[in-house]
């Protein structure tokens, strides 16, 4: 496996989507292990869940519980809505009414009386 580069870390904490962060790219610092959820172009792939190892060639490096790892770009990679005490992530993702695209609803959102039905990016955030 390659040495993580600039912005990576293997201490700290795992991060949730916010109102700011939303995708793997929208971190400062990735750490290895942070849980995603694949977007990306592998069809075989699309909407799993796995972890963050490292950066290769300016892909970010995503493993699966089965042991395989493909190389995505860090756009491709949703953050999940809440980590439980265990480590265990949450992924709440929904389909933007406008651009159709599939987003992470933050843990407020997903508490709020209303869930947002379009996309961080389609309301301007």
């Amino acid at each position: 496996m390659p040495t993580p580069i600039f912005g990576t870390s293997s201490t700290g904490q795992f991060s949730c989507a916010t109102d700011t962060q939303h995708t793997l790219r929208d971190l400062r610092t990735k750490r290895k292990g942070q849980p995603v959820f694949v977007l990306g172009h592998v069809l075989a792939r699309k909407g799993q869940e796995g972890v963050f190892e490292v950066f290769n060639d300016r892909l970010a490096i995503v493993k699966f519980s089965d042991g395989g790892a493909i190389g995505y770009d860090p756009l491709e990679l949703l953050l999940p809505t809440d980590i439980d005490d265990k480590g265990i992530a949450y992924f709440e993702i929904r389909p933007c009414r406008q651009c159709e695209q599939l987003f992470a609803l933050t843990a407020q959102e997903c508490d709020a009386t209303e869930e947002p039905t379009a996309c961080p990016e389609c309301r301007g955030a």
